[in-house]
Order: C-alpha cells, then sequence, then structure tokens
C-alpha cells in the first residue's frame, strides 16, 4: 500500500451506482491495510483483482476510470483505452 489514499474524497460524493465504486474500493482497501498491520500473509483476492479489477487499482480519477474499461470487468481486460478529448485530464499527456 502506498502513503497515498486510494480514493479522492470527492469520489463519496457520486450517486449511485458509482458510490458502489467508492464503497468496494473502502472495503479492500481497509483489508488489506489490517491485513499488513496483523502481519499476514498475502491471499490473491480474486473479485478485486481478476473479477473487477477498479477495486484493487491504484488511484485514479474519475475521467481516468471511464476512458479505461482495462478496469470495469474481467471480459473488458483487453480493450483499448477511449481516446475522447473529453475523457483527458488537462495538463497531463497520454503516450
Amino acid at each position: 500500500l502506498d502513503n497515498e489514499p486510494p480514493l479522492y474524497a470527492w469520489w463519496a460524493l457520486l450517486p449511485p451506482p458509482l458510490d458502489v465504486v467508492v464503497g468496494l474500493r473502502q472495503v479492500h482497501f481497509l483489508s488489506e491495510y489490517w491485513r499488513i498491520t496483523r502481519g499476514e500473509e498475502y491471499e490473491k483476492d480474486v473479485v478485486a483483482e481478476y473479477l473487477f479489477p477498479f477495486i484493487s487499482a491504484k488511484r485514479f480519477t474519475l475521467k481516468e476510470f471511464f476512458r479505461t474499461p482495462s478496469m470495469w470487468f474481467w471480459f473488458t481486460t483487453e480493450w483499448k483505452d477511449f481516446d475522447y478529448e473529453f475523457l483527458k485530464e488537462e495538463g497531463v499527456t497520454n503516450n
């Protein structure tokens, strides 16, 4: 786990169903925090790391979430990112 919070604070203000993203990520990162604190060994979390990769992904913005289908579901992991101007971050270049 990084020292950076896994969520931006404003994610909590999102309406359903996007608030589910926040809840699932909170549960995952809290359980990881307590696993490390207790000194327990890592066990692969199939739900968070395979079925719904967004749960265990590093911190991301809402625009990044929408333009990166590879982090949505297990069946979208091979999809290419959407390259729409309105989904690009200001001041960030995509290579």
